[in-house]
């Protein structure tokens, strides 16, 4: 019996845990700025700030704390050589591991606008200046880059980042080797920073990115772990002796088609039969031997016989399935035409209903009248525009309306509920018109009777 009940609480559990919003992973960095080489070149090499420092690349974070960054960067290095201006220009092909420091330190309980992640990885880097030959080498990047989150699809950033060079043969300015006396080693041969700023442009159609995302949304060991839990327990819950016993409380595993057995599967040799609460389930079968039930569910209370005992039934009075707890399952038909009435239009600042809007009320009120366990919620939601107090009772009269237009099409005034929320539940972020517009809507929520 515990199991039985450990299996429809991991059942209701999983249906929660795979409705864990999701994230978008994917996004465009661009940054322009300043750089300066730090090691010492030849004398004459200009060691101040150089323009530009440009650099494009795309970040792709595994989960909401780990990613990966590709991209290519672009900086100019100016110096005076035998009298003359020379610019050495550096290109880098670079790759880098990401860290999401917001989630790390958790910083999104402090303020969910301003985030910080760091990046280090190895870069091809080719120098090349107008009549030199060109040199390469490898180089190290390290840095860390604040975020300032502009809306739910772009975010402001600044980044600052150190670049170590290996197995460079010339200095920056391309003029003497490593064994020249230009201050090259043979290990860091050389060392330069810079300073950007840029934007990150977040791609995909959830509403938020990884950068942005808690932990608690995206804790998919979590969900593993559940999965794992639900096998076992489907597996403990299996028959294979048919006996009414499942095998994780099975005794004696392989009894003999038609023997009697008790609670733990052991055969029992029956001098009577007992059957207290008279429902034809004899009481050593009976998981509730005191109170009268039905075969199917052996022995116990299934008022709508859809085989889910009535106490860990949630709609014991509608016939469902126990992957739903006891609840029928909502067809998707009915879920998109719940879903296109979400966007039914009022007349601006009224609880008017438009009158095109009325053929997505009456396919609403033909699945209620079709379906007579189902009670309905009406739920209206408005934008923060305006004052707080009027939407709040624009919502309501709106929900009050589409109730009133139901009950005229002959839904009973009981299956139904109307509450207004204003804007105290917005969909998405009211900062954009889109979110404006998603958030103006009122939900259909279907409910069993109880």
């Amino acid at each position: 019996m515990k199991k039985i009940l450990l299996l429809s609480s991991l059942l209701v559990g999983g249906v929660a845990v795979a409705q864990t919003p999701m994230f978008n992973k994917t996004s465009i960095d661009f940054g322009v700025g300043v750089n300066k080489s730090i090691h010492r070149t030849q004398a004459g090499a200009a060691n101040g700030l150089n323009l530009p420092h440009i650099e494009l690349g795309v970040r792709h974070m595994l989960n909401n704390k780990y990613g990966v960054y590709g991209g290519v960067m672009f900086e100019g290095y100016k110096s005076t050589v035998a009298g003359k201006d020379l610019k050495t220009n550096a290109i880098y092909i670079t790759s880098q591991g990401a860290l999401n420091l917001t989630n790390m330190i958790d910083f999104s309980q402090i303020t969910k606008k301003i985030g910080f992640y760091g990046h280090a990885g190895p870069s091809l880097v080719f120098f090349t200046a107008k009549d030199y030959a060109m040199d390469m080498a490898i180089g190290f990047t390290t840095g860390i880059a604040m975020q300032y989150k502009a809306t739910s699809k772009l975010a402001i950033k600044g980044d600052i980042s150190m670049c170590g060079y290996l197995q460079q043969d010339r200095s920056l300015d391309l003029q003497t080797t490593a064994k020249g006396g230009s201050g090259l080693n043979n290990g860091l041969d050389g060392l330069s920073g810079n300073v950007t700023i840029g934007v990150n442009y977040y791609l995909g159609d959830q509403a938020e990115h990884a950068d942005w995302t808690p932990t608690q949304y995206g804790d998919m060991e979590a969900v593993a772990a559940l999965k794992a839990k639900i096998e076992k327990a489907e597996k403990d819950m299996m028959d294979d002796d048919k006996d009414g016993v499942p095998n994780y409380l099975d005794q004696e595993p392989n009894t003999a088609a038609g023997a009697t057995v008790d609670t733990k599967g052991k055969t029992v040799k029956v001098e009577k039969i007992v059957d207290m609460d008279m429902d034809g389930v004899l009481d050593v079968n009976d998981f509730c031997p005191t109170i009268k039930g039905v075969q199917s569910a052996n022995g116990c209370p299934d008022g709508d016989n859809d085989g889910v005992y009535d106490f860990v039934d949630k709609c014991p009075k509608a016939a469902g399935v126990a992957s739903e707890a006891g609840c029928p399952v909502i067809s998707k038909a009915t879920v998109d035409v719940l879903k296109k009435a979400e966007g039914i239009q009022f007349d601006n600042g009224k609880a008017t209903i438009t009158k095109k809007s009325l053929p997505n009320l009456d396919a609403v009120a033909k699945i209620m009248l079709a379906n007579p366990s189902y009670n309905l919620m009406i739920n209206g939601h408005t934008d923060n525009v305006g004052d707080p107090a009027k939407n709040l009772k624009l919502s309501e009269d709106r929900t009050k309306a589409v109730k009133a237009y139901l009950m005229g099409k002959g839904v009973a005034e009981s299956r139904m509920t109307a509450t207004g929320y204003g804007d105290t539940q917005p969909k998405m972020s009211n900062a954009t018109a889109k979110g404006k517009a998603a958030n103006r809507r009122v939900e259909f929520i279907i409910k069993f009777q109880e």
